[in-house]
């Protein structure tokens, strides 16, 4: 229902995650970010120091880059997010990041059950690819909403809202957070 003022927006609650059962996608934050005229340059420090935090409770985490920079300087991942050997890198030809299978192969071989999906745009690539995270893969989804972005604060809030109404109750699959409120706990409780 929407309220006086506009629908309303996720409030960022904090999310304690089993390290064990969760993975962080990283959404095409490339080379391409490096350029402080592109609006994931923006995302590097914050996205930066969370993957450092994931890093030391053991969190397994996974890059996608666009398909089409294949072969060219920008099919890396931009160098402050201090991409590890083990941390694989996979370049689905689609905004929705399952597509070709190499991303449900990953979470799946480390039993995860909670996917923490951070990158850029929001209206793109996070949309598409944590719709099919929770309605197709059944995946919790926790969105940090300071460690995603668009080009507008319009295309950026409509994503976030299209979130909040998917059918069957999917909805209640996603956990709006902050970078600074998810914590990782190991063992047992």
């Amino acid at each position: 229902m929407e309220k006086k003022g506009g629908p309303n927006k996720p409030k960022p609650k904090p999310v304690s995650l089993d390290a064990h059962a969760t993975a962080v996608v990283v959404l095409d934050l490339s080379a391409r970010c490096l350029d402080p005229k592109e609006v994931c340059s923006k995302l590097m420090r914050p996205v930066g120091d969370f993957l450092e935090r994931a890093r030391g409770r053991h969190v397994p985490i996974l890059y996608t880059v666009s398909a089409h920079t294949r072969g060219t300087p920008m099919q890396e991942v931009a160098l402050p997010l201090r991409r590890r050997d083990t941390e694989p890198v996979i370049y689905p030809d689609s905004f929705d990041k399952f597509f070709g299978g190499e991303l449900q192969t990953f979470l799946t071989e480390r039993g995860v059950k909670n996917l923490v999906v951070v990158g850029s745009l929001t209206n793109v690539a996070v949309l598409y690819t944590s719709s099919s995270a929770a309605r197709v893969y059944g995946y919790q989804v926790i969105l940090p909403l300071d460690g995603v972005n668009a080009h507008s604060q319009y295309e950026h809030e409509y994503a976030i809202h299209q979130l909040t109404i998917l059918p069957r109750d999917t909805h209640k699959q996603f956990h709006f957070t902050k970078l600074s409120a998810i914590s990782f706990r190991t063992g047992k409780g």
